[in-house]
């Protein structure tokens, strides 16, 4: 059994000796090896049980993903941070050299179905955003307006621009307020993508989701940690946001009211 554990290694090992024949496959098989042992330790470093039970190649027959590398970045979908699974099956047949940071935030930008698409509740908060505001005002013009007028019953004019609003005050309102509406300026947040956070703030309005703006960052264990720290903070402000989405869409003219009431505060207390 050992001779022929020993035989198959050596034959792996073999395949993984490439002709170099110029400058640029040199480069390119550099890269795939120091991104095998960028994968290869971190598998060690974050998942160390997985790693001693795993029973996965360590090296593949080709130029792509291992099925050990690919059994980490699997293990880091399910439980660091989300990777798309269309991404995840491109892994299949090339390299992830980097970390593919997709946005999963609002996207009420997106270009074949925009505001439409969004939930009454998010739809209700866009002119108290100062993009959804501008939107309405500036990109749809007058037919934004009527869009929300008609829908709504709420002229723009009623509803005092965001750039006249104290945001701190506005702030420190939410804060002393009863769950949901604590999390209002959460949601604004979201929608003017000002959440300081890396998986919230990207726009992912494109013509097909592979131009869509997606950030890379390396293999690195501070990375990793970092996205994980940052997903994780991500998941508590969307499941904050949705809450009061929830909440204003069970009665949306009363609880928008309150939003309302809330809003205008900030005037009455300058």
């Amino acid at each position: 059994m050992a001779i022929i554990w020993n035989a198959k290694l050596a034959l792996q090992l073999l395949r993984q000796c490439q002709p170099i024949i110029d400058i640029e496959s040199a480069i390119d098989y550099l890269w795939s090896k120091l991104n095998t042992y960028q994968l290869l330790n971190l598998y060690q470093e974050l998942f160390p049980i997985e790693w001693e039970k795993s029973q996965s190649e360590i090296y593949s027959e080709n130029n792509g993903h291992s099925p050990k590398e690919l059994e980490f970045i699997s293990l880091v979908n399910e439980h660091l941070f989300p990777i798309d699974d269309l991404i995840i099956e491109t892994a299949y047949e090339e390299r992830l050299y980097q970390i593919p940071v997709s946005p999963k935030g609002i996207d009420w930008q997106d270009e074949e179905e925009g505001i439409e698409a969004l939930r009454t509740g998010w739809q209700l908060l866009l002119p108290l955003s100062k993009s959804g505001r501008w939107w309405l005002e500036t990109v749809e013009g007058t037919q934004g307006e009527s869009w929300y007028k008609c829908t709504f019953g709420y002229s723009l004019k009623d509803i005092t621009h965001p750039e006249k609003i104290n945001l701190k005050l506005l702030k420190k309102l939410a804060f002393r307020a009863t769950s949901p509406i604590n999390a209002f300026p959460i949601a604004l947040a979201l929608l003017d993508l000002e959440t300081d956070n890396i998986w919230l703030d990207q726009i992912a309005c494109s013509e097909s989701y592979w131009s869509r703006n997606i950030e890379l960052r390396p293999w690195k264990l501070e990375e990793v940690k970092f996205l994980t720290h940052q997903w994780n903070q991500a998941t508590q402000l969307l499941n904050q946001a949705y809450e009061l989405i929830e909440w204003i869409e069970a009665d949306p003219s009363t609880n928008f009211s309150h939003i309302l009431a809330l809003w205008n505060l900030t005037l009455d207390l300058k």
